[in-house]
């Protein structure tokens, strides 16, 4: 666990400067993105929802079903 946080502090040292700059220019993070893609299609985000259930929502699927169908198209 110490090593993961020790790559994370130094991942935060060399990108942090571009995820603020990012950030403060107002471009949208991926998760905005694919949530106004939903929203754009009529499928609102209930205010105790997470993206992936939205998304599976969306899909008619349930959450055990989306992870599936994520690790077959990812391959695993």
């Amino acid at each position: 666990m110490k090593a993961i946080a020790r790559r994370l502090l130094r991942l935060e040292a060399r990108f942090g400067a571009m995820a603020t700059a990012t950030r403060t220019a107002g471009v949208p993070s991926g998760a905005e993105v694919i949530a106004q893609n939903l929203a754009d299609l009529g499928i609102v985000r209930e205010p105790n929802e997470t993206l992936a259930e939205t998304t599976a929502r969306a899909m008619g699927l349930t959450i055990p079903e989306l992870r599936c169908e994520l690790r077959r198209l990812a391959g695993c």
